[in-house]
């Protein structure tokens, strides 16, 4: 597989994302105009007909089916700007919630016996607004997203506030490697319009009808270590944050991997240390999954 430092040049990892002061005059009515008329492109007729009456959050739908469903490619300045200036919008409505500042295990489970309780956290709420170094995207075998706009996966949330530049970088990412990603693998990109800098795509195993194989356990475990060792590697990242790979329709027990995230992410910080990765938090969405994750702290038994 592709090594971090064959595309980290290829996709500018190390740049950092320009500042977007919004100054912009025109209303997000004009921006969604412009970028849907941009990624129409002129061979195309026109989105609707021309005697229909849309309404703005129409147009703005319509406008992300077009990004989720877009093949990656050059944006013109033009549309590259108008979306950025309204992801940039819809973001600053989105609200923050900065990582370094959550409550770790130790704060909230004092008698638990987990060895990595001061560094890592448990949080619910929406990955578009957690401000920390780097969030964790299960990502498709070809790193270029879900191409389903119905679909309410944490694939189309990165992409969909990070932008189309995402989607471009995992291509890039994608013919310099000549093949999908490995399950267990993990490529990393920057985040755009995410409060998050960074991402961290990779690839979790499904197992056949639930019922997971001792290579799928390693597999999921590898998910984790190989987010962590980009992290590591890259130097400037010190929060990451998980969703509960595997989980949901991938049809991983929830519990089991419950069990191996924690496993393998206190292993990896005991033989890795806190220097460069400070902070692990644990993204969770359901009552029943955080439910999950406070009954395996408190049952921990520290080898």
């Amino acid at each position: 597989m592709l090594p971090l430092s064959a595309y980290r040049e290829a996709i500018h990892l190390d740049e950092p994302i320009r500042a977007l002061t919004d100054n912009d005059p025109r209303s997000d009515l004009e921006l969604i105009t412009t970028a849907l008329d941009g990624l129409a492109g002129p061979d195309s007729g026109p989105l609707f007909p021309a005697d229909a009456i849309i309404d703005e959050e129409s147009l703005r739908e319509t406008l992300r089916y077009k990004l989720v469903t877009r093949e990656p490619g050059p944006l013109s300045p033009d549309v590259s700007d108008a979306i950025d200036v309204l992801l940039s919008r819809r973001s600053a409505h989105l609200g923050r919630t900065t990582g370094r500042n959550l409550m770790r295990i130790s704060e909230m489970m004092p008698f638990s016996d987990y060895g990595s309780a001061r560094n890592v956290a448990m949080w619910r709420g929406d990955v578009r607004e957690l401000k920390a170094d780097a969030v964790v995207n299960a990502a498709m075998p070809d790193l270029l997203g879900c191409k389903d706009p119905h679909h309410p996966c944490i694939d189309n949330y990165i992409q969909g506030q990070g932008g189309p530049w995402i989607r471009n970088d995992c291509a890039i990412i994608h013919e310099m490697q000549g093949s999908n990603e490995e399950v267990g693998g993990a490529k990393l990109t920057r985040g755009y319009r995410l409060p998050a800098r960074y991402v961290l795509h990779t690839v979790s195993p499904r197992p056949v009808a639930g019922n997971p194989t001792d290579a799928d356990r390693e597999a999921l475990a590898r998910c984790y270590t190989s987010c962590l060792d980009l992290a590591a590697e890259k130097g400037d990242i010190h929060q990451v944050s998980f969703c509960a790979l595997s989980t949901g329709k991938n049809g991983f027990p929830f519990d089991e991997a419950t069990h191996i995230a924690l496993s393998t992410v206190n292993r990896w910080l005991q033989l890795h240390g806190t220097d460069v990765v400070e902070l692990v938090i644990f993204n969770i969405f359901e009552d029943e999954d955080a439910e999950g994750y406070m009954r395996a702290l408190n049952n921990w038994i520290e080898d």
